[in-house]
Parts: structure tokens; C-alpha cells; sequence
């Protein structure tokens, strides 16, 4: 039985008809983990639909890691079954219009969007690109900005305001109420995906020794007020092998990072008799879930790698702000809640939480 909204925007009946649809909205890899159900429940519910997905998130400005974005978030979704044809970070606004020139050519007949930022171009776009398609969002615009984008607005078929994440108690809940508010659709038996990392990938870590009995440790963001400072991590790891002499540890850095972060650990006399290896995905996104899988616990920051380990059912130890309780992970594990930085959250702290995990483990 379908269980939707009592007035979805796009009903059954054109779902029903309809031979290709285009989803838009400003993914990053966890807000996949929570979207991501949703598209494979599309897709169940609706077999017969070919499902395209558009991750650009219409900056005016290329970011420094757009490039990093567009190759793992790009090969996780060119992976998934249900998705057809993706839509990346272009590199400049020139190629962004080649975009939506593509995307026009692939006459979708049902364009939808959820926008939390840049609202006013989802709904520009969207129309741009469904043509005499239906296009259909969910933005987030103040009164001005309304009254300022009236007419992108007025050219969408139907569109709703975002409702305020802050009325939902997790960030699962905020995506259930706006497809459901879109689009009629079955709603997904679980909250979050469960991601299956390909053989190809296990098998290339299952004969590494280096990689048992592990902490994987994911210190960084993409900015400063969510990172955990390095000598935090340093201190955690010397008070886990003194407690635990046999486990090992692997620090995960981006490719731009990994080269000096190895060189400050070897660096540093206090590690010296520690089993600590550094690590980045270089060549394809399943490298990353791979590595978590074969972990004993997860350490991270408010970034993508605590949902991935939920997503694997790793067990996790989340170092999350007090404003961020709504993107907390849903897998096995435990939240540690610092204040208006993660760094605000001690060393020991985390040291004796992760030990009372391990000793779960």
C-alpha cells in the first residue's frame, strides 16, 4: 500500500505514466545516506521509471573541494542501480549551461527538488530543464526572497516551503516529510541506507595484517568548528595503546592531506612504538567503506565518514556539536556532544568512551 502524503505534488497517476524523472538537490555523501532510500523506494515502487539524480549545488563559486565531491559522491551514485544518469559540480557557469542544455535533451517528464540554499535557482533550473515537463519543489526562501524570486516560484508547476529541520528530532524525518510531501511513493522500510561494498574492494584489503584490530580515526571537515585538533588525536591514541598495547590505528586524510599528516605522525617521538598508518581513498570511492568495514570502531567528527559507518553497521563513536544533534548516526555506537566546536570534546573523554566500546566489541 502506498503511504504518502494526503496531497503529494506529484501523485501516483504520473508517476504511473511517467518514463524519466529528475531528482535535484545539493547532495554531500551523508545527506546520500538519508536521501539514497528514498530513490531506491522510488524506484521499487515505480520499476518501470528511469531515475536521474542532479548534485549540483548551483554555487555562483567553484569550492576547492567541489573536485573531491563530484569523483566519490559521483562514483557511489554511477554505482547504484536505480540511478540512471548523474549531474555533477560543473567547473564553471559555461558548463553548468551545457548541463542543463544535456539535461533538457533527456526530456524528463517529472522534475522534483529539495533546496535548503540557492532555492531560487533549483527553481529556475528545474524549469529550465523539464521544459513542458512538470517541475515541482520543496525551497527555502524568507518572505523578501519570495517576494524577490516570485516568478521562478510562479513558473514551477507546484512547489512548498522547507519546513524547519529544527521541527524534526533527526534529519531522516526532515527528508520522510518532504518526498513524501513530492512525490506519492512507498515509504522505505529503514532510515538510512545500508551500503554494500563490492568484492573487488574487500578483497583488496582481506591478505593486509596491518589492517586488523583497528580504530579508524576521521579527525577533519570541511570546517575548522567541526574538526578535532591533531594533537587530540595523537593524546587518544597513546592513552588506547596503553590501555590496549595490541591495537593498531589508521588516520584517514584526503589525498591532499595524507602526505603531511604521515609525516607529523612519524614525526612524532610519543607515537614512535604505535601501529599507526594513515589512509585516503585515491582511486575509487568503495575504498573508503571498505576500509570502515573491516574496522572494530569508527572515531569521527560530524562528517560523512560517521553515517558511512552506520551505513555498514560499524560500530561508531560520533564527536558531534550540540547544534548538530540532528545529523547524529543512526548505526551502533555512541555520540560524544561538544559545545559550539567538536574540539571542545577532551581526549580522555573520547579515550574512555571508545574503550568502553571496544570492550563491547
Amino acid at each position: 500500500m502506498t503511504q504518502h502524503g494526503s496531497n503529494p505534488l506529484i501523485g501516483a497517476a504520473q508517476l504511473q505514466q511517467a518514463k524519466r524523472i529528475l531528482y535535484m538537490s545539493h547532495l554531500a555523501l551523508g545527506d546520500y545516506v538519508y536521501q539514497g532510500v528514498f530513490l531506491q523506494q522510488l524506484a521499487a515502487t515505480y520499476p518501470h521509471l528511469e531515475i536521474d539524480v542532479w548534485f549540483d549545488d548551483c554555487r555562483e563559486q567553484r569550492k576547492s573541494w567541489h573536485g573531491g565531491r563530484n569523483q566519490i559522491l559521483g562514483q557511489w551514485l554511477e554505482s547504484e542501480p536505480n540511478i540512471s544518469h548523474i549531474y555533477a559540480n560543473p567547473d564553471s557557469e559555461q558548463q553548468r549551461q551545457q548541463q542543463i542544455q544535456d539535461a533538457q535533451q533527456r526530456h524528463y517528464d517529472l522534475v522534483f527538488f529539495i533546496a535548503t540554499t540557492r532555492s531560487e535557482r533549483f527553481c529556475h533550473y528545474a524549469r529550465l530543464i523539464a521544459g513542458d515537463g512538470c517541475a515541482v519543489g520543496a525551497y527555502a526562501l524568507n518572505a523578501v526572497q519570495r517576494w524577490q524570486h516570485k516568478e521562478a516560484i510562479a513558473a514551477l508547476d507546484a512547489s512548498i516551503k522547507v519546513s524547519k529541520s529544527t521541527r524534526f528530532d533527526h534529519i531522516s524525518e526532515f527528508y520522510r516529510h518532504h518526498f513524501h510531501a513530492l512525490v506519492a511513493m512507498d515509504s522505505p522500510a529503514r532510515a538510512f541506507q545500508q551500503l554494500r561494498v563490492p568484492q573487488l574492494y574487500l578483497d583488496a584489503l582481506q591478505n593486509s595484517d596491518e589492517l586488523d584490530n583497528f580504530v579508524f580515526i576521521n579527525h577533519l571537515s570541511t570546517t575548522e568548528k567541526r574538526d578535532w585538533q591533531l594533537a587530540q588525536v595523537f593524546e587518544c591514541i597513546a592513552t588506547l595503546h596503553q590501555a590496549q598495547p595490541t591495537l593498531r590505528f589508521v588516520i584517514n586524510a584526503t589525498n591532499e592531506q595524507v602526505t603531511q599528516l604521515q609525516h607529523q605522525v612519524q614525526s612524532n617521538n610519543q607515537l614512535r612504538d604505535i601501529n599507526i598508518s594513515t589512509f585516503s581513498a585515491k582511486r575509487h570511492f568503495y575504498e573508503l567503506p571498505a576500509m570502515i568495514s573491516r574496522a572494530r570502531l569508527v572515531i569521527s567528527v560530524e562528517t560523512a565518514i560517521m553515517h558511512l559507518a552506520a551505513a555498514l553497521n560499524v560500530p561508531a563513536l560520533a564527536l558531534i556539536r550540540a547544534k548538530a544533534h540532528q545529523w547524529r548516526p543512526l548505526g551502533p555506537g555512541e555520540i560524544l556532544v561538544g559545545g559550539k566546536r567538536v574540539d571542545s570534546i577532551s581526549a580522555q573523554t573520547v579515550a574512555d568512551k571508545a574503550l568502553a566500546l571496544l570492550a563491547k566489541a
